[in-house]
This record gives structure tokens, C-alpha cells and sequence, in this order.
């Protein structure tokens, strides 16, 4: 379910407009403690919402060089190449 920040305002501003009718201290600590949970939905949501994002760098892999490695030598082997047999 997807709730506007509209919507939230208004139930913020409808909490508020409590609180100044309300007759005691308590009730008045009940509808600030809502007014700021809602104030708190709304920032993690903006902050949930705004994701920053990384520049993507793409590489060429890089090889790792191969040393200069001689073949090895067999006595029965005729050639260089692996079909000389």
C-alpha cells in the first residue's frame, strides 16, 4: 500500500489540531508521540527512496602475464607440435 506524503500531512495535521483541544498532559504526550512517529515514516522514507548511486566503471579483466616458459623436451617426441608423435 502506498501512502502520499500528502495523506501523512494531513493525518499530522489532524493530530496536532488534538493535541491543542486535548485536557490533559497525557493525551497531549499521546498525539506528539504519533505526530513524531509519523514525522519519522516520512524521513526514512525519503531517505529509503533516495539511494545513491556508484559510478559504474567497467574494466578490461586483467591477465596475468605468462612467463616465457620453454616447452618442455621429451626424448620420444619427433616436433614441437602436440600431433608429432
Amino acid at each position: 500500500m502506498d501512502i502520499s506524503s500528502r495523506q501523512m500531512l494531513d493525518k499530522i495535521e489532524e493530530l496536532v489540531l488534538k493535541a491543542k483541544q486535548a485536557n490533559s498532559g497525557d493525551k497531549v504526550q499521546g498525539y506528539v508521540m504519533a505526530i513524531k512517529s509519523l514525522c519519522e515514516v516520512m524521513v526514512d522514507e525519503k531517505d529509503a527512496n533516495i539511494s545513491i548511486q556508484k559510478p559504474i566503471t567497467l574494466t578490461q579483466p586483467v591477465m596475468p602475464a605468462t612467463p616465457n616458459v620453454e616447452p618442455v623436451k621429451m626424448d620420444e617426441a619427433n616436433g614441437e607440435s602436440l600431433f608429432d608423435f
